[in-house]
């Protein structure tokens, strides 16, 4: 039997966090989607309507996650994207086969998803959460069936896997991507449940009460004793990732005591909790930064200076405008009302800025760093960082390491500096910059500037006006948000390349800038098709048009639909293309 990877741990409470509120999942995921903002049951059929009542959390079974991952790994090896398994079975079959249990009543069901980039190797945490995104948006596939099974309250247990292959060959388009590839495995059976089920973690890599890679506690022992008859009992141990799962008795209140060394001291630790159980699944799970943990430091409602010692400390700061230096060691330090600066210094620290314009140096080590409100300074370090800004305009500012920056709300500036980074802008007029390395930035929404740096970078705009600018290197360059309905609707955007061989991206399975005429559009700078430039376009050559210096557009090649009325780009500045039946340099179709 497979236990879960921190992965995919990651995605399962992705999953039971939006079983438990599905309006704020709408709401996160489905914003601006077809322009219903928040309707969780866009697209999906009447008779499958998702309720907005809280669903039971989903509980792993082990069996679930061996069939997950010999699924995963059968699509990796042959290069496929299909329910449909090795020897030709389907999923319930591989669930029987790993050795899952239906009794009736019983049902299952499956998900899958990947994604890909052609350049680097993908963050594979940052692609888990891509791919559940994308299955809960679930844009390309009628009736929404994967979110409706996200959210189907009758699915009690749960198998994921997730893996990265680097040489994916794409079934689609038939280029190598370095991807990963998910599945989740849904079933409920007679035969098993109610669970107690949840996680025990530190909250110790990102302070914000929940479950983040690096942060599980495995080997802590989960008893529950039935209050009112004690020789029903059951214990288990908490998986590698911090994960769990009691099968207990239904209709019953239990005393649920985790035991075991939550804080790394080599001393046994006990929390006791009273869980009461009806027919469905309950969550509890153990998240150890609310215990006590070493002496924190003694910061008053005045402007402090605050000079930690070499020991992992747990530093709040109050009122006023203080200064704290965290010194050696993996801090947690909370700036507070007022005007903060906070150093991490030494150690994988976790810094949060609360209200106020804060400045916040993470130093050596790898580090979380939260703005809050108000307007922020994030500065990462030397290593792999995680930036991210609040409500208003921040500075996101990586330097060097692999690190990932998000902007949030307000119109932020990040930049990525030295390392392979992945930055989004979020809400707001962003400012990007991926500086050196291989980078994967996102304006998402607002008009946004991104400049790829040097390096094969991969620049997505998003909704808005957005000038994007590739820079040096091999870089893929897509305007638009691909998750809408009408990608590039209203919209001008601006791309250019720079040096190397670039692709820009005007449609992949759909025409993008399609249905508004020429007010929305794809201004192509620095095309260069004898440096290996080129324009990716949905459908064949057959589909599309082409005009030369088109009164009341940029000088260059207008490219239109076959109708002649939809623009979908102009290359600034290029003349002579010829393009047509026998001529497609510089094209390519999809």
């Amino acid at each position: 039997m497979t236990q879960p990877t921190a992965q995919d741990q990651y995605m399962l409470e992705l999953i039971n966090r939006d079983r438990a509120d599905p309006q704020a999942a709408a709401d996160l995921y489905l914003d601006g989607l077809n322009g219903r903002d928040g309707d969780l049951n866009e697209g999906v059929r009447a008779q499958d309507t998702i309720s907005t009542d809280a669903k039971q959390p989903l509980a792993f079974n082990l069996n679930l996650n061996t069939a997950a991952q010999d699924h995963t790994q059968y699509l990796l090896d042959n290069n496929l994207f299909t329910h449909t398994g090795e020897g030709g079975t389907r999923s319930w079959q591989r669930m029987e086969n790993a050795g899952y249990t239906f009794t009736s009543p019983s049902g299952s069901g499956e998900n899958i998803a990947w994604s890909g980039t052609g350049f680097g190797t993908p963050n594979f945490t940052t692609f888990v959460e891509r791919n559940y995104e994308n299955l809960f948006i679930d844009k390309n596939y009628p009736d929404r069936g994967h979110r409706v099974s996200l959210m189907n309250p009758d699915f009690q247990e749960i198998g994921i896997y997730s893996k990265l292959k680097n040489g994916f060959i794409s079934p689609f388009d038939g280029r190598a991507y370095n991807a990963v590839m998910s599945t989740q495995d849904f079933a409920y059976s007679g035969a098993s449940g109610p669970f107690i089920t949840g996680v025990a973690y530190t909250d110790a890599v990102t302070d914000d009460d929940f479950y983040t890679v690096g942060e599980g506690i495995s080997g802590i022992t989960v008893t529950a004793v039935d209050t009112a008859n004690p020789a029903n009992t059951f214990t288990t141990t908490t998986w590698d990732a911090g994960g769990y799962s009691l099968d207990v008795a239904p209709d019953a209140t239990y005393e649920v005591t985790f035991e075991g060394d939550f804080d790394g001291d080599s001393q046994s630790d006990t929390a006791t909790y009273h869980i009461t159980v009806g027919s469905e699944n309950v969550k509890k799970d153990l998240a150890t930064d609310n215990l006590p943990t070493s002496s924190p430091s003694l910061p008053t409602s005045s402007d402090d200076n605050l000079v930690e010692d070499s020991t992992a400390e747990v530093i709040q700061a109050l009122a006023g405008n203080d200064t704290v230096y965290g010194a050696a060691g993996n801090d947690t330090i909370g700036g507070g009302e007022g005007n903060d600066i906070l150093y991490g210094e030494v150690g994988n620290d976790s810094i949060t800025g609360w209200t106020g314009n804060d400045q916040l140096d993470g130093g050596s080590g790898n580090d979380t760093l939260q703005g809050g409100d108000d307007l922020d300074t994030l500065n990462g370090g030397d290593h792999a960082d995680t930036l991210k800004g609040g409500n208003h305009a921040d500075e996101l500012n990586g330097d060097g390491g692999n690190d990932l920056l998000q902007g949030q709300a307000g119109n932020d500036i990040l930049n990525g500096g030295d390392g392979d980074d992945t930055a989004g802008g979020g809400k707001g007029d962003d400012i990007i910059d991926g500086g050196a390395g291989n980078d994967y930035l996102t304006g998402w929404k607002g008009n946004d500037d991104i400049t790829g740096g040097t390096g094969n970078d991969m620049i997505r705009g998003g909704t808005g006006n957005d000038i994007i600018r590739g820079g040096d290197g091999l870089d893929i360059l897509t305007g638009v948000d691909t998750s809408v309905a009408q990608p590039g609707n209203n919209e001008i955007d601006t791309l250019e390349g720079g040096a190397g061989a670039d692709l820009f991206i005007l449609g992949n399975g759909q025409v993008y800038y399609d249905d508004n005429g020429t007010a929305d559009y794809a201004l192509l700078g620095t095309f260069n098709s004898a440096e290996g430039d080129r324009i990716q376009l949905s459908g064949n050559i057959d589909d599309y048009s082409f005009g030369e210096n088109v009164s009341g557009l940029p000088a260059g090649t207008a490219i239109y639909t076959n109708s002649g009325s939809e623009l979908i780009a102009v290359v600034d500045g290029v003349t002579g293309m010829n393009w047509g039946n026998t001529n497609t340099t510089g094209l390519s179709f999809v």
